[in-house]
């Protein structure tokens, strides 16, 4: 069944069509606020600390796929944390360039895990996609608390931003919630897979196996317990997964003071934290191009930032970590097509003949 998977397909003018109508409305909205004071803001960046913010967005991948690659050798899988490394960034570019709450880079891990690993199981290597998204949405949780904590007792912040910051943390952990009790509990899960199975029949009017099904969920049920069970590595992952947390907001910080603008860390928790959940949701244009400029401004407008200097830093900000991640992610995603072409092949020559 591993061998069915299939790598998500980019409509490429679609994609290319969202990107530009959200770039027209963040536009329109620097217009707003006025281009020229915004260019002001942004020529006075310091070119060699915000270089620093491309160093810290390239570690908050390699620390991510550090947590991932600890939860996939307890699996027994074979593969090199570059080659671990080059799978997360072709998650990331698939993520930004389809919408769909981060489902097609989990599908793209979980593709080129199976044909660079070889002995992959979809179970099991489900199961390492998906405790990894539990680990680092803790960070996520954590830093967001922390942080609305912080502005709520030294600012004076505008109830819109703290019901966004206090949605966006009821929505992570509903989520989580969710997401967790699904994977552990097995009249949970096959509950769902149920579910899904029978909105597939009613729809495409055909019939599937709910049994094999079955199996294959129980199954990465098994290899989350076992996970589960697996106290060191999960600390380690986990360790990892703070890491590319701290590296991720510092990108933020390091934008800041290329400006020689100073915010408080704690603030950027709240902040960009929010930022983070909003990027990964299902919306219509791809990696929230214009709508997550938007709220990033106006968000940083409310903890003190001047309205230019906030427009500035977002823009700076989404270069270093979208645009940076999504022009690597596709580099990486051609390089790693060309590896798996050439491994089956390999794989042909050294097959028996029939």
């Amino acid at each position: 069944m591993v061998q069915d998977l299939e790598l998500p397909a980019i409509n490429a003018r679609r994609s290319t069509a969202l990107v530009v109508l959200g770039l027209f409305g963040y536009f329109a909205y620097l217009s707003h606020l006025g281009l020229s004071e915004v260019s002001a803001s942004l020529a006075q960046v310091n070119l060699a600390v915000f270089g620093l913010a491309f160093l810290l967005s390239l570690l908050d991948v390699v620390f991510n796929a550090l947590s991932w690659k600890t939860l996939v050798r307890e699996l027994e899988y074979r593969i090199s944390l570059l080659d671990v490394f080059l799978i997360y960034m072709s998650s990331i570019f698939l993520n930004n360039l389809i919408p769909s709450g981060s489902v097609s880079g989990e599908t793209a891990r979980l593709y080129f895990l199976s044909k660079i690993a070889g002995n992959a199981r979809i179970d099991y290597s489900t199961a390492s996609v998906a405790a990894t998204r539990i680990i680092t949405a803790i960070p996520f949780v954590l830093g967001m608390s922390v942080g609305l904590a912080y502005l709520i007792l030294w600012y004076e912040v505008p109830s819109w931003a703290l019901t966004t910051c206090f949605s966006m943390i009821f929505l992570m952990v509903s989520v989580g919630a969710l997401f967790v009790g699904i994977c552990f509990s097995e009249s949970w899960l096959s509950g769902a897979v149920n579910v899904v199975i029978d909105q597939v029949e009613s729809l495409f009017k055909r019939s599937v196996n709910r049994t094999f099904y079955c199996t294959i969920t129980r199954s990465f049920q098994q290899g989350m317990l076992l996970l589960r069970n697996r106290n060191g590595p999960l600390l380690i992952s986990s360790f990892w997964a703070f890491s590319g947390w701290l590296s991720l907001n510092l990108v933020a910080f390091a934008t800041f003071r290329s400006l020689g603008v100073e915010v408080p860390i704690f603030a950027i928790f709240a902040v960009y934290s929010v930022i983070m959940v909003f990027q990964n949701l299902p919306l219509i244009l791809p990696g929230g191009v214009g709508v997550v400029e938007i709220l990033m401004t106006a968000l940083f407008t409310a903890v003190g930032v001047s309205l230019h200097d906030a427009a500035a830093v977002t823009i700076l900000a989404r270069v270093a970590q979208l645009w940076f991640h999504t022009l690597l992610g596709g580099v990486c995603t051609i390089h790693l097509l060309k590896k798996v072409g050439d491994l089956e092949k390999r794989r042909r020559v050294r097959a028996p003949a029939p």
